[in-house]
């Protein structure tokens, strides 16, 4: 990390991605008046915010002391314009080609080409995102159910130059446009007010289906599989006709719990569609 400043701007450089990002979300996150690009942000001056850029340039101080072992006195700087640089280090950068498929909540991320240091940062920069990581087929599927955290993703999928990575993020911008709307949607108050009623009438069927109200269709749908061949009359023809009867009526209140089920999934995807 490198600092300088001048009579008008603090300007912070660092070729640690990792650490470009993080204070990117930060600034992101406290400052209005700010303007960036994958290897640059600019906090503007605004009178209101001098707590939080004094915490924001605290928070720098520290940084840098622990890396360089040198202190930065940013007394008397609270007006200054902040520049945030990410200079990468003068290295032969590996690339990567990375695929992505998007499914309704939930986004598969195939590693099979990627090297495990940048497999282990990617779970890394999730923070408290959902993921579930398949180390033998190197496959990562992020679940998101929050639409405030789409803006970490963004910031991944839109910055090529991660570590010692030149990363190539593989997938269909309209997809991706399509994902996040979907979360978006989901999230709103109309959507929440509305399904939330709806489950809560239906609770018995997911109970059948041992699921809850927050699992979606393709769970739902293979519980139901799974169940209907567990419960299925055929497979207990030869037992007493007192437990075929106990199959049987589970066998069908499965069914009915499926089927009363399959409309209110629908009812979803036209909400979201219109």
């Amino acid at each position: 990390m490198n600092i300088t400043q001048t009579l008008e701007s603090i300007t912070v450089r660092t070729d640690d991605a990792l650490l470009f990002e993080s204070l990117g979300k930060k600034i992101k996150e406290n400052f209005l008046n700010c303007v960036g690009n994958r290897d640059k942000i600019i906090v503007f001056y605004n009178e209101n915010e001098l707590v939080q850029r004094r915490y924001f340039l605290k928070l720098i101080s520290k940084i840098y002391s622990k890396i360089s072992n040198q202190s930065v006195n940013f007394l008397f700087t609270y007006h200054k314009n902040i520049k945030l640089v990410y200079k990468k280090a003068n290295s032969i950068q590996a690339l990567l080609n990375i695929p992505i498929k998007f499914d309704k909540n939930s986004i598969l991320i195939d590693l099979q080409n990627s090297e495990e240091l940048f497999n282990k940062y990617l779970m890394k920069s999730l923070g408290e995102i959902e993921y579930e990581y398949f180390d033998t087929k190197k496959t990562l599927i992020i679940s998101l159910k929050s639409s405030d955290k789409i803006e970490i993703l963004d910031s991944i999928f839109n910055f090529k130059e991660h570590l010692k990575y030149m990363v190539n993020f593989i997938f269909e911008k309209d997809d991706f446009e399509s994902f996040k709307k979907r979360i978006k949607i989901q999230n709103s108050k109309n959507y929440v007010r509305r399904f939330s009623m709806l489950a809560s009438l239906l609770e018995e069927h997911f109970e059948t289906l041992g699921c809850s109200a927050n699992d979606d269709f393709e769970t739902v749908r293979a519980s139901y599989l799974n169940l209907t061949k567990i419960y299925h009359p055929d497979r207990h023809s030869k037992k007493p006709l007192e437990i075929q009867k106990a199959y049987t009526d589970k066998f069908q209140k499965i069914g009915i719990a499926y089927e009363s089920l399959k409309p209110y999934f629908k009812e979803q995807d036209n909400f979201i569609s219109a």
